[in-house]
C-alpha cells in the first residue's frame, strides 16, 4: 500500500489538496490573516506539488519585494536613489568609441571582408 506524502506547503482535506502558508512577524501589518490558505482544486499530489512550488516561489518573491520596500529594513539610509545622482561624464582625457574604433579598424582591418567593419559599426551603435 503506498503511503501519501505531503508536500511543502500542501495539506489534503476530502481528497482535495490545499495550499497553506504562515506570514512572518515582520509581513503581517500587509496582511489580513496571518495564514494563507486555499484550494488548489486537485486531487492530484503531483499537480498539488507543482502547483504549490509555483506559489510558493510568487508568495517568496512578493515577501522580498515588501521587505525590500519597508522602512524599517536595515541600512536603507545608505541605498543610493538612481533618480536623484547625476549622470556621470566621460573624463576629458577618455577617447571617444568612434575614435577608437577607428584605430582598431586601421590597426585589425587589413585583409578583413567589408562585412567586418560593417558588423563592427553595427555594434558599436553607428
Amino acid at each position: 500500500m503506498l503511503k501519501t506524502q505531503s508536500n511543502s506547503h500542501t495539506f489534503q482535506k476530502n481528497g482535495i489538496w490545499y495550499f497553506s502558508r504562515r506570514m512572518s512577524a515582520d509581513l503581517c501589518r500587509h496582511y489580513k490573516t496571518s495564514r494563507i490558505a486555499y484550494s488548489l482544486q486537485t486531487r492530484s499530489a503531483r499537480d498539488a506539488r507543482i502547483r504549490a512550488m509555483s506559489d510558493a516561489a510568487k508568495l517568496d518573491r512578493q515577501r522580498h519585494i515588501l521587505r525590500i520596500s519597508s522602512d524599517d529594513l536595515p541600512g536603507k539610509h545608505l541605498l543610493r536613489d538612481i533618480a536623484e545622482e547625476p549622470v556621470a561624464e566621460p573624463p576629458a582625457e577618455c577617447p571617444l568609441l568612434r575614435d577608437v574604433v577607428g584605430v582598431y579598424l586601421h590597426l585589425m582591418g587589413n585583409d578583413r571582408p567589408p562585412t567586418f567593419e560593417a558588423a563592427l559599426k553595427r555594434a558599436c551603435g553607428y
